[in-house]
């Protein structure tokens, strides 16, 4: 409901202020309009001094009395009547006196708070130094931040179901022509190593204590409940021999006699200053930052390996047996000796070849 209700409000206050607007409005330009007809007339009613005659002075004055309600002017209003009119028209012309307004300001005393300031005195601190002794070297201890990486293990949806593929080893049968001949390479005469188990004798000191553990009782004392005797205090009266009441002094006021008004020191307080001696300028140690080197252990992701068994498919020879139909040539390599002519020098430096048998 207030939903609806506070748009409706808010409608309502604006429509009424533009009506209100549209109201002022309308009589401003209302009194606009009537303020132009009036100066309109005023204007048709100003006139020039040089030029006018007897008669329109005395028409004029004559307005003017009629307007204002003055007597004095009756007469010769008569008179001027009486007098014939030939050519001019006479016209009343009336004159409107601007009224007048006076406001008076009344003023009312208020009363209002006077801050007076109070000399008082102030009280500084003035820093000096002060030399403490300290062992030299010292160690400086500086506390760095590490940002450590803590591992957190939570659930990790798994969306369900899906198809999960299992690998079921399954045997595959070669056709293998059995039996066949598997040659392995022994070594002969081959060593053959026999374990033959001896005594071995370990010398001891005679004679040889040994420690044996005997299991023994031991008796414990178990605390028993039991009744105890409780001591109960009972009040009762005792009576002091007295001989004879004594006598026991009071003290008594005494009046002591007081001079009023009597005088009084009063200690005044006259601040003063106080020169104290500072060595300027003087050092001041300021702790600066030193780099330290950090080694921060980052966690490096490595990678794991898993061992899953799977079938290898191993090769193994055999012969096979392919028919042929016809005898096929093959062409084998056969070494044959071949002579070659080397040259050789001759009797007079020339290069010759030998002769042959």
């Amino acid at each position: 409901m207030r939903m609806f209700i506070i748009p409706c409000c808010l409608a309502l206050l604006v429509a009424l202020a533009t009506a209100e607007n549209a109201a002022e409005q309308q009589q401003q330009q209302q009194q606009a309009e009537q303020r132009s007809v009036e100066a309109e007339s005023k204007d048709s009613q100003r006139l020039e001094k040089r030029g006018a005659s007897l008669d329109e002075w005395s028409h004029l004055s004559h307005g003017y009395a009629e307007q204002h309600g003055y007597q004095q002017y009756q007469p010769q209003q008569a008179h001027y009547h009486q007098q014939p009119q030939h050519h001019y028209q006479h016209q009343h012309v009336k004159y409107e006196e601007p009224i007048k307004t006076i406001t008076i300001e009344k003023k009312y005393p208020v009363p209002y708070t006077v801050h007076k300031h109070f000399p008082y005195t102030v009280e500084k601190k003035v820093p000096y130094e002060v030399k403490v002794p300290i062992p030299k070297p010292y160690l400086v201890e500086k506390k760095v931040p590490v940002h450590i990486k803590e591992y957190v293990k939570y659930a990790v949806h798994v969306p369900e179901p899906y198809t999960v593929y299992k690998k079921i080893p399954y045997e595959v049968k070669v056709p293998v022509d059995k039996p066949y001949e598997v040659k392995v390479h022994v070594p002969k005469p081959y060593i053959v190593e026999k374990k033959v188990p001896y005594e071995v004798k370990v010398p001891v000191p005679v004679p040889v204590t040994v420690e044996k553990k005997v299991p023994y009782e031991v008796k414990y004392e178990v605390a028993v409940p039991k009744p105890y005797t409780v001591y109960k205090k009972v009040p009762y009266e005792v009576k002091v021999p007295v001989d004879k009441p004594y006598k026991v002094d009071v003290l008594k006021p005494v009046k002591v006699e007081v001079l009023k008004p009597y005088p009084v020191v009063v200690e005044k307080k006259v601040p003063y200053e106080v020169k104290v001696p500072v060595d300027k300028p003087y050092e001041v140690e300021v702790p600066r930052p030193v780099k330290v080197a950090v080694k921060v252990p980052v966690p490096v992701p490595y990678t794991v390996e898993k061992k899953f068994p799977y079938t290898v498919e191993k090769p193994v020879p055999y012969e096979v047996k392919v028919p042929i139909d016809r005898p096929v040539p093959v062409y084998k390599e056969v070494k044959f000796a071949v002579h070659k002519e080397v040259p050789v020098p001759g009797e007079f430096g020339s290069i010759g070849y030998p002769e042959r048998c």
